[in-house]
């Protein structure tokens, strides 16, 4: 059954080894030399006198690094967000839809495989690859992101840590397999994961995630500017150096990021359990939920093999005639054939 998940899924292994050669060549290419120009010009001592009200010359020194450092990362940070919908489309829909579509079901489950552990073991070994996949992919993306901004919660960094970043992975990839195994079709799948994507992470993303607790409040812009600072109608980034502040600021500290992280991951988990659950359900439960073609192959099957087992069997006697009495069998009298008298042949005098 492993080698068989192989031979179906290795053209998605491929592309997930290219992905992760990409990353790494970015990071030896950009990353390593952005970390030694951070440590090289102090921008750490930078940010905290930014983050302490007090610039000085510090203003210059940043932004001559972020214009020399912060346009590519920044470019592939603004389309991260759409690689979990893309695995998702990719790698979720085709698992169990491209079987129903192509019928290949049909002769899995015939091959002493049962239902439970094909099933199990796609599921098993599709998320243990994807999963394993983006945390690597987090780590990296985390590493590269580090010099850029100081501040935790900015949205780069908390997006794609290690632990909220595979967790919309694997959420998008489930809202695929559930899609799949409903519709049977993988195109039509994929339209919908981009739209159940969506409808998860938004809300999350923006509505939730402010509120897991209760912010803290300050009158220190630069105190609450290392944290996430939350806004009347939701929540906004870090603000370096801002002069501008009201009484209080409402805001989550910095050290509450691991917190927030961890809510978040079991929200999705949790989130990603009930799709696989229905999914379990959906593929487990159909005996009689068929499309009308596999009916009628099914049909026609069943039709085959009773004419087959009628022909090499015996047919059984027809059945009698209803009557109050059976009838006698008319008896049939052949003539009596007349002997044959043999002469001997005379013999011949002279």
């Amino acid at each position: 059954m492993t080698w068989l998940i192989w031979r179906q899924h290795r053209g998605e292994v491929f592309a997930a080894a290219v992905v992760l050669t990409v990353l790494g060549v970015l990071l030896l290419v950009h990353g390593v030399p952005m970390h030694e120009a951070h440590e090289r010009d102090g921008i750490g001592a930078c940010h905290v006198q930014i983050f302490a009200a007090d610039p000085g010359s510090c203003v210059q020194t940043l932004r001559s690094f972020e214009n020399s450092w912060a346009g590519l990362p920044g470019q592939f940070a603004g389309w991260l967000p759409f690689l979990p919908m893309l695995a998702g489309m990719m790698i979720g829909a085709p698992l169990l839809a491209r079987e129903f579509e192509q019928g290949t079901w049909q002769l899995a489950w015939t091959q002493g495989v049962t239902r439970r552990r094909w099933l199990t073991s796609k599921l098993a070994l599709v998320l243990g690859g994807v999963g394993a996949v983006s945390v690597a992919f987090a780590a990296g993306a985390s590493w590269w992101f580090g010099p850029l901004a100081p501040q935790r919660f900015t949205t780069a960094k908390f997006n794609h840590a290690v632990l909220v970043f595979p967790a919309y992975v694997i959420v998008a990839v489930a809202i695929a397999i559930l899609a799949g195994a409903v519709v049977r079709r993988t195109v039509v799948a994929a339209a919908i994961t981009v739209v159940g994507y969506l409808a998860v992470r938004l809300p999350v993303e923006f509505y939730l995630r402010p509120r897991y607790r209760e912010p803290a409040t300050t009158e220190d812009p630069s105190v609450a500017a290392q944290g996430l600072i939350v806004h009347d109608g939701g929540f906004g980034g870090p603000v370096p150096g801002s002069a501008v502040a009201r009484d209080q600021i409402r805001y989550h500290p910095d050290d509450r990021f691991w917190e927030f992280q961890l809510i978040e991951t079991a929200i999705l988990l949790c989130i990603t359990t009930l799709l696989l659950v229905t999914t379990w359900r959906i593929v487990l439960g159909r005996k009689a939920r068929a499309t009308p073609g596999e009916r009628f192959t099914h049909l026609l099957l069943t039709r085959r093999g009773r004419v087959r087992n009628r022909s090499t069997t015996s047919q059984p006697p027809p059945p009698r005639a209803a009557h109050s009495e059976e009838q006698p069998t008319p008896s049939i009298t052949l003539p009596r054939p007349r002997p044959v008298r043999w002469s001997s042949p005379q013999r011949s005098t002279g």
